[in-house]
């Protein structure tokens, strides 16, 4: 079997395809050949000191041409990439790395004194490479190599541990197979209704297993070009889709905020779109009828899904978005939705359940982590911690989350991390962290802070304690202060009576 996350497949693809496929990236185009051959020198560097199959490398950078070559080089020798998010702090990726047990870290040169740092914290040698080919590999940091023999990557074989914040607190890192992507790229392709001759755009960050499957693999699976932004800016988006003439266009959270925002946009960009997907948090009706304002002859797609299924399960696509108002989807090609009960059992058309999912993309566990993996894989099943129900017709909604996570701006927040450290300050004495609706980020983190006595810390004190220790999505946006928090005859704070005064 040839996987699309082989080099050879890249060098596939350049056959098949030529120029037509590959990258964009600041006003080039990188054909498949330019990708593969990077892709191929970095892998031979690294097999050189001693890397190989099996081994975690820990991944940290932004939507560039090098970023798609560490992966392929990753696994092409049959290492297994640790994404680590631009946006982390030092602490919280070598916690992660440490957790990985990863033997080296990879990064581009604007994220260089970010990895030097944490590279240091985890003990670990670090590489950096340009941004663009050819990458031209140097150590940044000096360490010990592991020796490990390199091979092809295997079906069954880890490709990736993909950390993914869980209701313990704990980021949890979850173990997707080649094959686990191989079968989400042809769901979300198939589904979508992805062609040859359709230019995606690579917006959302690729360290992300979804978004690396929906807009990265999905293309390189048809040798379709995608264009890589580093960063979203409306204004960039609109003259790159002139000028590369972008037909698919995925939008999460915030970036629709800013679309619908536009009084209009140029005749070029109407003429090139063909389908504009929202997703990552919910998108208000009155965004999805804008956006079609806006672009009428785009179709809207709308999907659900998560890193433990490797990429979306539910699609709805066309008409049904605005038809069937709430709806998720209707389940991809290869894999099963169910909703089940609370004794799991099935549950009826438009009965309240926990959405669960089987097939060929659902991870293999949690690394390192046992319990968690039997908690979520149970009876055959992934139970995504999500409630929803399906109608008759198979259509499925959301009405809630059995994880109390906290979705902003398409990235998921644990209540507890942040609580942890907030509880950190000298000034707060209890603290409870919930999600309130946020026009542009679906929800904002909210923290109910109850002062020590005699002190007057302000939010804004609070929020830069936060952003100092932890990723910048992850500080709270609005803290408010309350004399006691609400607490059951438990003593388990009561987060449903804290959302409904706050909302």
């Amino acid at each position: 079997m040839l996987l699309p996350t082989a080099p050879d497949f890249l060098r596939l693809q350049a056959r098949r395809r030529g120029a037509e496929g590959g990258l964009a990236f600041a006003g080039e185009i990188l054909p498949f050949a330019v990708l593969a051959g990077a892709a191929e020198t970095l892998a031979a560097w690294l097999v050189r000191r001693g890397l190989g199959a099996g081994q975690p490398v820990g991944i940290l950078a932004g939507n560039v041409p090098a970023m798609v070559a560490m992966l392929y080089a990753t696994w092409g020798i049959g290492a297994v990439a640790v994404p680590v998010s631009v946006r982390s702090k030092a602490g919280e990726a070598g916690t992660l790395l440490g957790h990985a047990r990863a033997c080296a870290l990879l990064c581009d040169e604007p994220r260089t004194a970010l990895a030097r740092e944490i590279a240091a914290g985890a003990g670990i040698p670090a590489v950096v490479c340009h941004e663009v080919p050819p990458l031209r590999p140097r150590v940044l940091r000096r360490g010990v190599w592991p020796e490990a023999p390199a091979r092809p990557p295997r079906p069954n074989g880890l490709a990736a541990i993909a950390y993914t914040s869980g209701s313990s607190g704990s980021p949890k890192g979850v173990v997707v197979t080649h094959e686990n992507l191989l079968w989400a790229t042809l769901a979300c392709a198939q589904a979508r209704g992805d062609r040859p001759e359709g230019v995606g755009a690579s917006i959302s960050p690729l360290t992300h297993v979804p978004v690396l499957v929906s807009h990265l693999l999905c293309r390189i699976l048809l040798g379709a070009r995608t264009v890589l932004f580093d960063r979203f800016d409306v204004a960039m988006v609109l003259e790159q889709t002139e000028r590369f003439g972008i037909t698919d266009l995925p939008l999460i959270g915030g970036m629709v905020h800013d679309v619908v925002g536009l009084a209009e946009v140029p005749a070029a960009v109407r003429r090139s779109l063909r389908k504009v997907s929202v997703g990552g948090a919910p998108t208000p009706m009155a965004s999805k009828r804008r956006l079609l304002e806006l672009l009428p002859g785009a179709e809207l797609i709308e999907a659900y899904g998560q890193t433990e299924s490797t990429d979306g399960v539910l699609m709805s696509r066309g008409s049904a978005v605005l038809e069937r108002d709430g709806t998720v989807g209707r389940m991809n090609p290869h894999v099963h939705v169910a909703i089940r009960r609370g004794d799991g059992s099935l549950a009826g058309a438009d009965e309240e359940g926990e959405i669960v999912v089987a097939g060929p993309t659902v991870m293999r566990g949690y690394h390192r982590d046992r319990a968690a993996t039997a908690a979520a894989l149970r009876d055959g099943w992934l139970h995504t911690g999500d409630l929803g129900r399906r109608d008759a017709d198979g259509w499925f909604y959301l009405t809630g989350r059995v994880k109390d996570l906290i979705i902003t701006g398409g990235e998921n927040v644990t209540p507890l991390e942040v609580e942890e450290v907030l509880r950190a300050h000298p000034d707060v004495a209890d603290v409870a962290v919930i999600g309130t609706p946020h026009p542009r980020w679906g929800e904002q983190v909210t923290a109910v802070v109850v002062r020590r006595p005699g002190t007057t810390v302000a939010p804004g004190d609070l929020a830069a304690f936060a952003a100092a220790r932890l990723a910048g999505f992850k500080k709270p946006r609005r803290v408010e202060f309350v004399a006691t928090l609400p607490r059951n005859a438990y003593n388990k704070v009561q987060t449903h009576v804290l959302r409904q005064r706050f909302t």
